[in-house]
């Protein structure tokens, strides 16, 4: 029976935009689902973790549109945001910022992927001429005067190469530095490295590599109320080519069908390989963690968000300084693709409590800097 005073046409919209609804809600447990499910034995559902800011605002649009339309139905979607919540408080934060008590001993901790000093993807610098941006890190670095800095993609080919660590350490007032070049064939040749600098002592330091490639180092320091292993991460990326991102640019205008096949399935399957890549090196990641002798504080580039199975599994036993003593949306990622994904985390041992993280929003790489400071709370 037609609802009173409702026309047919009228009835067949409402079922077709609860049917789309149905899907949005899908799609958004199955985004919960990935946070669970290892990429490196089902890929696909990972896809679900990284489109979950979209799929949570899709749902949003829905509540706001049954509110309007007939209230009831908006309980849908809002019941399964609910199921989520800690998701949403992983994506948004709203502490307030907060001054330093003089007490304390604070940790100020920094996070940055620097993309090759030079503000672009590069193998090489030996044809750039301008490294204004080398000296654009430098000053914020500086400026921030940290007691501890996670570099990636620190990458320094030019004449000098091998005393640049020492010099850049000293300039930034952390002297104390361990790194380790993403290959070894890089290490008579050019800095291409994860890097760790500090004020604190370091006692000891290692590497872990995925098959030829260092993924990660740690180093053990001493500070005034404790011995720490940091971790420096950075875990497999999507590899894209300036051709990729051209490919994307102009997706709407793509014409011949057979090159956006092409196109299009050459960026999912990289996107695809890096999935399977970061779930087994969670499980590398997730041992090196399990064996260290003192509190962890991890750093890094993630590549993954905290929808995510890699953020999941690191993040086990951990606080997050963002959920901890954020605000706003703390996207961290900067590039052409994917600009409001958190990809870049800091967390730390649950003895430890964290304020005023920050996203500092200077364009000086494809990724923004990430800082906090973090004090001993047990």
């Amino acid at each position: 029976m037609v609802e009173k005073g409702k026309s047919r046409f009228y009835l067949f919209v409402k079922k077709v935009i609860l049917a789309f609804n149905g899907i949005a809600i899908i799609a958004l447990l199955l985004s919960y689902a990935a946070a669970y499910v290892n990429p490196a034995s089902f890929s696909p559902i990972a896809f679900a973790g990284l489109s979950y800011p979209v799929i949570l605002a899709a749902n949003l649009i829905f509540v706001f549109f049954w509110l309007f339309v007939s209230w009831k139905y908006s309980l849908l979607s809002i019941i399964f945001i609910a199921v989520g919540w800690n998701n949403v408080g992983r994506l948004i934060e709203v502490h307030s910022e907060k001054k330093p008590d003089e007490n304390v001993r604070y940790i100020k901790s920094v996070s940055y992927n620097i993309q090759n000093l030079v503000n672009e993807s590069t193998i090489t610098t030996k044809h750039i001429q301008d490294f204004s941006n080398q000296s654009n890190i430098l000053k914020f670095i500086k400026r921030e005067n940290p007691d501890i800095v996670c570099l990636q993609e620190l990458l320094y080919d030019r004449k000098g190469f091998e005393k640049f660590p020492a010099e850049f350490g000293k300039q930034i007032g952390c002297k104390n530095y361990y790194f380790n070049n993403y290959y070894p064939r890089n290490e008579n040749k050019k800095l291409d490295a994860i890097a760790i600098f500090t004020r604190y002592p370091i006692i000891n330091n290692g590497f872990i590599k995925y098959q030829t490639k260092t993924i990660a180092i740690f180093a053990d320091i001493v500070t005034n109320d404790d011995t720490l292993r940091v971790f420096n991460l950075h875990l497999a990326s999507l590899h894209f080519r300036n051709e990729d991102y051209s490919f994307i640019s102009e997706i709407d205008i793509q014409k011949k069908r057979e090159d956006f096949r092409k196109g299009s399935g050459k960026i999912l399957s990289k996107i695809n390989q890096a999935f399977q890549k970061r779930g087994i090196q969670t499980s590398i990641i997730e041992g090196a963690l399990s064996q260290s002798p003192y509190p962890v504080i991890v750093y890094g580039d993630f590549n993954d968000t905290p929808a995510s199975y890699t953020y999941q599994k690191i993040s086990k036993g951990l606080s997050d300084a963002f959920v901890e003593s954020g605000r706003g949306f703390a996207n961290t990622y900067a590039g052409k693709l994917f600009p409001i994904l958190r990809i870049d985390h800091i967390l730390y041992d649950k003895s430890y409590s964290s304020i005023n993280f920050k996203r500092h929003k200077i364009r000086l790489s494809d990724h923004y800097p990430i800082s906090c400071f973090i004090y001993k709370s047990k």
